[in-house]
């Protein structure tokens, strides 16, 4: 693997004391900023706003790892650095901006010098999310990691989504993420140096998500003279009173401050929310759309019929299932639109039977359509005609007819290809040919025969050789990943042979018991299913 020097832009600003393993009452901030990438596209903002960054966490007396624009190599030395010295600090800030990327389940934070946007490449390149938490989490109480996010979305069949996975937040962490121009200024205009107590800068969030533990202290003023860390059974029920407080307290609406004292019975804020509920008077309201639909106690065949109806109008329910979802409320809306109602998507007793009167009149006038139309075309019994009348009348009067008469030319259809495709296996007479048949027809005539063939004539050795080859040669795998397999297959009981990065022939033994053990092609070279496959042990 070559790495990228002149990416390298890295200041260890620690004092000398620090670095001397003397750190004391600092406060220490890991600061990585990678805007601009070998091979994805560049974020050019986020490299130009890490020098001012640095130099307000810098003015407010923090001492400062920061880096841009680095590749993982820099990335893995300023994570130790940080770690080694973090004991001894105060309080702990990370700061992390560049393309962040999940596939769902574990987030990455991808280095300059990534080879592409793939799950392969993140997975064995680019360092997680949880292990920067795991870093914050030797803090509790005194620790935050705010992550910014740019604005490149990997490519869509990379398997990636850029943003945040849910993340297991250490206790006593906290998390503030974000698109990475929302982060920077976060930090820049209200937090750093900030005397406000950081529960009241973060209790109503603009265009960030907050998360974990919302410390009453700012700790992003400097070096704090006598650092205090929280009891940890108040960390979860201090941000929640908080959030709760902010929400009620601008709303001041009934339903808000009677939750914040569901909640908080003793609260803090308890005795101002019953001061404020003593002068709000309850409103007297009728029943809400949905509560009048719910007083009519539909069943799941009455709300089948519903949807029938609607269909047969013309309104997509986007399904028959007795179940009222996006579609039906759509549908009820757009029918209640036509009739110059209130579009709530929600049902009365007189609009039902409104919509039975409409439907019974279109039924009739639709069922004359319908035998018309099955005289002219479908009763020639053709495919051609039934397909045709189908497409017209999907739940006509003689649509299961036409289905039964369907489904003989289908099964006729399937039994041809079927014969057709064992023909062809036949005539090739290799383990591939039989593959090829069974990956057409896995249940088909002649898939027990196929599979007594594929035995007799040793599947080990009618693998692809060459094909696997290139495959793997795709992958670009580097010595990093190569050491990885090997530590993966040994761990599995797999013994590679030596584990030095070089795949001999001990090793693509082991790959291919690996790939049989896991019913993958056995061919012992390294595919995409097979990096999956070791990946998710």
């Amino acid at each position: 693997m070559q790495f990228r020097f002149k990416h390298l832009a890295t200041a260890l600003t620690l004092s000398m004391a620090a670095m001397a393993g003397g750190v004391s009452a600092a406060d220490l901030a890991l600061i990585i900023s990678n805007g601009d990438y070998d091979n994805l596209r560049d974020e050019g903002r986020i490299s130009r706003k890490h020098a001012s960054l640095v130099e307000a966490f810098r003015a407010n007396g923090f001492e400062v790892i920061e880096g841009v624009n680095l590749t993982r190599l820099d990335m893995l030395g300023l994570m130790k650095r940080a770690g080694s010295i973090s004991g001894a600090v105060d309080n702990l800030v990370i700061v992390l901006s560049g393309n962040i990327v999940n596939d769902g389940q574990q987030t990455w934070i991808l280095p300059v010098d990534i080879a592409g946007d793939t799950m392969i490449d993140a997975a064995f390149g680019a360092p997680t999310l949880q292990t920067f938490l795991a870093l914050a989490g030797g803090k509790p109480g005194r620790a935050s990691v705010f992550v910014g996010i740019s604005d490149v979305d990997p490519a869509s069949s990379s398997g990636l989504k850029s943003g945040l996975a849910d993340a297991d937040i250490p206790q006593g962490v906290l998390m503030v993420s974000g698109p990475a121009n929302k982060i920077e200024a976060l930090l820049r205009d209200d937090l750093i140096g900030s005397n406000r107590p950081m529960s009241d800068i973060l209790a109503n969030p603009s265009a960030v998500e907050v998360a974990g533990y919302v410390s009453p202290d700012n700790g992003l003023t400097g070096p704090s003279a006598t650092p205090q860390t929280p009891t940890p059974g108040n960390w979860v029920d201090f941000v929640a009173e908080q959030t709760l407080w902010a929400v009620a307290n601008k709303s001041n609406n009934r339903d808000d401050l009677e939750e914040y004292l569901r909640r908080f019975p003793n609260g803090i804020y308890a005795q101002a929310v019953r001061a404020r509920l003593a002068t709000i008077a309850p409103a007297i309201v009728g029943p809400t759309p949905e509560e009048a639909e719910a007083a009519l106690r539909l069943n799941r065949a009455e709300r089948r019929a519903i949807q029938t109806n609607l269909t047969l109008l013309g309104y997509d329910t986007r399904g028959v299932d007795g179940i009222f979802g996006r579609g039906s409320r759509a549908a009820i809306a757009a029918w209640q639109s036509r009739q110059r109602l209130d579009a709530t998507g929600y049902l009365t007793g007189p609009l039902i039977e409104r919509l039975n009167e409409q439907t019974e009149t279109e039924r009739a006038i639709q069922q004359v359509a319908d035998k018309r139309y099955w005289d002219a075309v479908g009763a020639s019994r053709r495919q051609a005609d039934l397909e045709a009348y189908l497409d017209r009348y999907p739940a006509g009067i003689y649509a299961d007819e036409a289905r039964e008469y369907l489904a003989v030319y289908e099964a006729e259809e399937h039994t041809r290809l079927d014969n057709d495709a064992w023909s062809a296996a036949v005539a090739g007479n290799t383990a591939n040919s039989y593959r090829a048949y069974l990956a057409k027809f896995p249940q088909g005539i002649y898939a027990t025969v196929a599979k007594q063939r594929i035995e007799a004539l040793d599947p080990d050795e009618a693998n692809d050789v060459s094909a696997a080859q290139a495959g793997e040669a795709r992958l670009n795998l580097n010595v990093s990943t190569r050491l990885l397999i090997e530590n993966r297959l040994k761990s599995a009981g797999f013994n590679p042979g030596r584990v030095d990065g070089v795949f001999d022939s001990d090793t693509r033994r082991a790959i291919k018991k690996f790939q049989k053990n896991r019913g993958l092609n056995r061919t012992g070279y390294i595919d995409a299913a097979t990096v999956r496959a070791l990946l998710l042990r």
